[in-house]
């Protein structure tokens, strides 16, 4: 049994809790009676872990992510710290968020030994540069060095209607249809054995950006060359799997080339473009049964429910529900009770404070994912209540909360603007 289900409530949250929890109990029998139609088979075998093939593949890197872990951990609780009273340290946070994926994607100690160099080193500067700055190449990832962190960090700012004053010369990397296609195509398979990267990161951040810049033809000023959307959107259609409408990495191993079911990329390619891709019905299907897997392939972080993955399978709800029948979405309906359920007994308090957050997350990213949630399920608008007819509880109090712990980050935070929009807050 999920941990939201057995969850004991403080008192102060008897009145908020009793629409929901009713809500749930009501159509928990509805998905039970539907289980049929949200059950799949697992599109992957289950005994493969790509991490335990790098790990054994790469002891070495296994030694020093465990000597490492130590030191990130206490990097990101001064992170987190500084982040709550509104500090930019988008610049350190980039480069730790680069450490993290040398250390669980790569095999390649040297590398990743280099990148917690230049983690601590920039821990130890007086000052670091803001997350308005550019570098040379026109990205304001100025404290990474992979190319795809750098778009990664530079996408947000690149989406306004301004140009940025460097021209983003870095994405002349990618500026022609032969060389974009090469690049994604070749992002979706990850020889884990022989050459010790796990592309999945990669190709879910990459696709992400690169899906949105060049279909909405940004950054303003930047000449996208003809022919790109086209590439765009047969990689997409291409990479859906038709089974399980999802998206993920493949692995080549001695027995098989083994397809995954990503959590994040499906969400990413089926939110930007507004829920225009195929096979809804299976997609539903098996995002429902891969709930009690770990991320990327089902709903769990390592310490449990989070609400970045509970935005994620919100999102992916409400595009799909045009498009499936009414089996699914009672199941859906009684899915999604139970995530309001679990976000105003876990991961808020009354008072709109933040009490849970993904592994790794920023500040800025958990107040934008968890306002993004509360947007998509409609706890902030009846209006957008899609999958109930039932009643939620007040938001006046957890909308306030949220709003004041967003206006505390720096002005131009490009996550902190967007979980003010998602607030209604203008």
């Amino acid at each position: 049994m999920s941990s939201w289900q057995t969850k004991t409530f403080p008192p102060e949250y008897a009145a908020i809790m009793t629409g929901t929890r009713h809500l749930w109990r009501r159509l928990l029998p509805l998905a039970c009676l539907s289980l049929a139609a949200v059950t799949a088979p697992a599109a992957w075998a289950d005994d493969f872990e790509p991490s335990t093939v790098l790990a054994k593949a790469f002891p070495a890197m296994r030694d020093f992510r465990r000597a490492v872990r130590p030191e990130i951990a206490m990097l990101e609780a001064r992170l987190d710290a500084d982040e709550q009273a509104g500090a930019d340290r988008s610049c350190l946070r980039q480069t730790v968020t680069e450490l993290r994926w040398r250390l669980g994607s790569t095999g390649d100690v040297a590398a990743a030994s280099r990148v917690r160099d230049r983690v601590r080193a920039l821990a130890a500067a007086p000052a670091t540069p803001a997350g308005t700055v550019q570098d040379a190449d026109g990205s304001y990832g100025p404290c990474v060095e992979e190319w795809f962190w750098k778009v990664d960090a530079s996408t947000d700012r690149f989406l306004t209607d301004a140009a940025p004053p460097v021209r983003p010369r870095l994405l002349d990397r990618v500026n022609d249809p032969a060389r974009l296609d090469a690049y994604l195509r070749g992002l979706l398979t990850s020889d884990l054995q022989h050459q010790g990267v796990d592309h999945r990161k990669e190709l879910n951040i990459a696709s992400a950006d690169l899906v949105r810049l060049v279909l909405r033809r940004r950054p303003l000023g930047y000449a996208w060359k003809p022919g790109l959307d086209a590439v765009v959107l047969k990689f997409i259609a291409d990479a859906q799997s038709p089974t399980t409408g999802f998206f993920g990495e493949r692995y080549w191993t001695d027995r098989a080339t083994i397809q995954t079911d990503d959590l994040s990329m499906t969400f990413h390619m089926a939110r930007y473009r507004d829920g225009a891709i195929g096979h809804w019905p299976e997609l539903i299907r098996q995002l429902i049964a891969i709930k009690p897997k770990q991320y990327p392939h089902g709903w769990l972080d390592a310490d449990g429910m989070t609400s970045h993955n509970n935005y994620d399978v919100v999102t992916l709800f409400r595009l799909g529900w045009p498009k499936i029948g009414a089996d699914q979405r009672r199941a859906v309906s009684a899915e999604i009770a139970g995530l309001v359920d679990w976000t105003l007994g876990n991961a808020l308090g009354p008072d709109g404070t933040l009490r849970a957050r993904a592994d790794g997350e920023s500040w800025p990213d958990a107040l934008y994912f968890t306002a993004g949630f509360l947007d998509e399920v409609g706890f902030l608008d009846p209006a957008k209540r899609y999958w109930t007819d039932q009643p939620l509880p007040d938001a006046t109090r957890i909308r306030a909360g949220l709003v004041e712990q967003a206006k505390r980050l720096p002005k131009d935070d490009p996550m902190g603007k967007a979980a003010l929009e998602r607030l209604e807050i203008r």
